[in-house]
């Protein structure tokens, strides 16, 4: 079993000098993310460091930890040519070996205000305004990714983080393989849309309904259609509409669309970015540095 802790101290490609963990990721005990600092930029970042047994997956045709290292590089390889002011981006990638176990890693700038998983465990709230701006910022990053031709699968308040300027990054482009149901955590399923529960796989609607269900639980405090696990949670989503409260306004519309269990009904981010702005218009609501201010979390909180 992996134990995140050991690592701490060690140099990873002779560069990034892993100082913490930020925190464990899908599959447990098999990665974690750091705090790392950059010896050559001295730039403080974030790596994750994934075992390369955990990489292998032999209904992909992986058979071994050297494939899987191999996958890993690729996908990484492409998903860092996604260039986007809203999308965290892959700096770096490759491999290692520590205490004769062998890992891939990844590398992305680290960003030190937290994300939307943290400032909602402290009980906090996004009024819909406060929604407003932090869904436009994520269906961008969004259409970014979806235009590059990658699908997310794992829009959730944890991939959200916060940026100097208050506005939303999207994190963890290309950390997740695929997204079944039998490789998901139950965290993971807590955003997942209803096609994963039938089986016919991800794409880009599926990221949209995640996105519909984190502004649900970033205004409401609650996640709808939770079971006790990964199985009755994705069971609980087929052909159920997602909940959405009056209390949401204007933009209780376009997040009940972005929820709709039928893919082909939800639109996709550009649409529901436009419709979370016109929404915002209709309620006289002005997007600027004061409602940015306000949508993002305190370094004291």
């Amino acid at each position: 079993m992996f134990d995140p802790e050991a690592p701490i101290g060690r140099v990873v490609a002779g560069r990034y000098r892993l100082e913490r963990v930020l925190g464990a990721t899908a599959g447990a005990g098999t990665a974690a993310v750091y705090a790392a600092r950059d010896a050559r930029r001295q730039a403080p970042v974030a790596l994750r460091l994934v075992e390369a047994a955990s990489l292998v997956d032999l209904s992909a045709g992986i058979v071994s930890e050297a494939e899987g290292v191999e996958a890993y590089r690729t996908q990484m390889s492409q998903v860092a040519k996604v260039r986007h002011p809203s999308v965290i981006t892959v700096t770096d990638w490759g491999e290692e070996t520590i205490d004769g176990r062998r890992y891939a890693f990844s590398v992305t700038d680290r960003w030190e205000h937290g994300t939307l998983r943290e400032y909602l465990d402290r009980g906090r709230r996004l009024t819909p305004s406060q929604a407003v701006v932090v869904g436009i910022d994520a269906c961008r990053a969004l259409h970014a990714v979806h235009g590059a031709g990658h699908v997310h699968g794992d829009v959730r308040p944890a991939t959200l983080v916060f940026g100097d300027d208050g506005r939303i990054r999207l994190l963890g482009l290309g950390t997740k393989r695929a997204a079944t149901a039998d490789q998901m955590s139950l965290e993971q399923s807590r955003y997942a849309a209803p096609e994963i529960g039938l089986g016919t796989g991800s794409s880009a609607a599926t990221d949209v309904y995640a996105l519909a269900v984190t502004l649900v639980e970033a205004m409401s405090g609650e996640v709808p259609n939770v079971g006790e696990t990964v199985a009755a949670t994705l069971a609980n989503r087929v052909d159920r509409l997602l909940p959405v409260s009056a209390d949401f306004g204007a933009v209780a519309a376009p997040v009940e669309r972005a929820g709709r269990p039928a893919p082909e009904e939800r639109g996709n981010a550009l649409e529901l970015g436009q419709a979370l702005a016109a929404a915002a218009d209709r309620k006289s609501t002005r997007l600027n540095s004061s409602h940015v201010s306000e949508s993002r979390m305190p370094s004291s909180a």
